[in-house]
């Protein structure tokens, strides 16, 4: 193998030493200080500086690259710190809401956050950040400044669980504002209220609204509940149905406030 190679090394070693020769004498050339070796310095200069092109097209697209991933970055920092900003302006619209809602009535309303939904499998419930400690008993009603929402059920220390006006086993007494029918409603597992038994008589309009009672020891009276979405006539054509688009989201709701008196209350003797 070693002969093979010796061989054809001899057999071109005039190319070799040609390719020697230019070296050295290119080696010689450039280091000339010469006028006009410098002159033609710079002409082989320009001839083979396309060269370096490719170098510094990659080296421009590494820094682009970089620059991307910066740009990046800080489009994500400034896309959360505009969110955050958003969510504290909303927080501060909704808590101004609440606050003069608690300052225009005579009730004792303890404000709570909503902390999760549907925390037990017996009933549809949210769970809020009040409790005993709180003075908050079972039974009492909560409402937002949008309308009911519940009745506390299960009261801890620090926390209490919701029954919500969706769930089946959900009773309200009502009324009719303009109508002044009353009648107990109950809720509907497409979400609207239904009441039921009203005299054929009793004109209720569509568009409505539908308030508290009042006759009872845990709501308030006079709280909106929502409003009359349609009229139907029940199976036996005696009575009708009102049907009721209820005033609270609960899929929106943040923030509530628990009634802790029933001083509108009156037991009968």
């Amino acid at each position: 193998m070693f002969i093979k190679i010796l061989r054809f090394l001899v057999s071109i070693y005039e190319y070799l030493l040609l390719a020697l020769l230019i070296g050295i004498s290119f080696i010689i050339l450039m280091s000339n200080e010469a006028p006009q070796i410098r002159s033609l310095q710079g002409n082989f200069t320009d001839l083979f500086a396309f060269v370096h092109y490719p170098k510094i097209w990659i080296d421009d697209l590494s820094n682009l690259m970089r620059e991307n991933e910066t740009l990046k970055e800080e489009n994500l920092r400034l896309s959360l710190m505009n969110a955050s900003l958003k969510e504290a302006y909303l927080e501060n619209q909704r808590l101004r809401e609440l606050l003069n809602f608690k300052d225009t009535t005579r009730l004792d309303l303890m404000p709570a956050e909503v902390i999760n939904q549907g925390v037990t499998p017996l009933f549809n419930s949210i769970l809020i950040n009040v409790g005993q400690k709180d003075g908050i008993k079972p039974n009492m009603a909560v409402i937002s400044q949008h309308g009911i929402v519940g009745k506390t059920v299960s009261v801890g220390q620090n926390n209490t669980i919701v029954q919500i006006f969706l769930d089946v086993n959900f009773r309200l007494g009502v009324k009719f504002q303009v109508s002044r029918v009353y009648g107990i409603m109950r809720w509907h597992p497409d979400g609207y209220g239904e009441v039921r038994e009203i005299p054929k008589t009793a004109i209720i309009y569509p568009g409505e609204k539908v308030l508290t009672s009042g006759y009872s020891e845990i709501y308030p009276p006079n709280i909106l509940v929502g409003e009359v979405l349609e009229i139907r006539q029940s199976a036996s054509e005696l009575f009708q149905i009102a049907v009721i688009k209820p005033s609270v989201l609960l899929n929106a709701l943040e923030e509530v406030f628990v009634v802790r008196n029933n001083r509108w209350f009156v037991k009968p003797s």
